[in-house]
């Protein structure tokens, strides 16, 4: 009886192993060779299952969101509820991100002359604000009554935020520690959080509406 072969797990195996390979040698040099070898496959086996290499890339930079959402998934089924602790998976503080964070510096420094990733890099970024939303309203209670303005801009600004820390923690690590990358990242929350809710609360201190219960209640 043939075997049977899960395609979209199949995909992901060569997917994280390119991870691995891209991490080592960049998304410039890394070939599929790198690639075969890393998933201990033959390139034929590749190609079968993706249409060149842009098309690995392209899965590949999708592996560091599903590790993230795993973790995420994770720490908030123990309770946790602390976006500083939450965000800690986001950033390379530690050995295990640190490698996603690789493959997301390589891929941000071949952007500029590779325009085949640019509509990638597009929704990439659209798939990962989704996922931080999600859990900035789980920590951020109140966050779900603030105007879509305050909440976009407080959004963007800890993702710009992190991307900041990624760079730092990969090219600069005597600098950028793990400690430093923390300490900064509680800063940060604290400053978007009071910012946006004070943004949240103006329309209403000007005397054009009524403040809801949530907004008063401040989380």
């Amino acid at each position: 009886m043939p075997k049977i072969i899960d395609v979209e797990q199949t995909r992901l195996r060569i997917a994280k192993a390119a991870c691995k390979a891209i991490a080592q040698k960049g998304i410039s040099s890394v070939t599929m060779i790198d690639i075969a070898n890393a998933a201990n496959v033959t390139t034929g086996m590749i190609t079968h299952y993706f249409d060149g290499k842009a098309d690995i890339i392209a899965a590949a930079m999708r592996v560091p969101f599903l590790n993230m959402e795993r973790k995420f998934a994770r720490l908030l089924d123990k309770g946790e509820t602390d976006l500083a602790t939450l965000l800690d998976v986001a950033i390379p503080a530690s050995t295990s991100q640190f490698e996603d964070s690789v493959i997301w510096v390589n891929f941000w420094g071949v952007i500029a002359t590779a325009p085949e990733f640019r509509k990638l890099n597009v929704a990439l970024h659209r798939e990962g604000g989704n996922i931080y939303a999600q859990v900035i309203r789980v920590s951020w209670p109140e966050s779900k009554e603030w105007p879509a303005k305050v909440f976009d801009s407080a959004l963007r600004s800890i993702v710009t935020f992190i991307f900041g820390l990624t760079a730092g923690g990969v090219t600069n690590r005597a600098v950028w520690t793990a400690a430093v990358q923390r300490s900064q990242l509680e800063a940060h929350l604290r400053l978007v959080r009071d910012a946006a809710r004070q943004q949240a609360l103006q329309p209403y201190a000007d005397g054009h509406a009524s403040r809801p219960a949530a907004a008063l209640a401040g989380g």
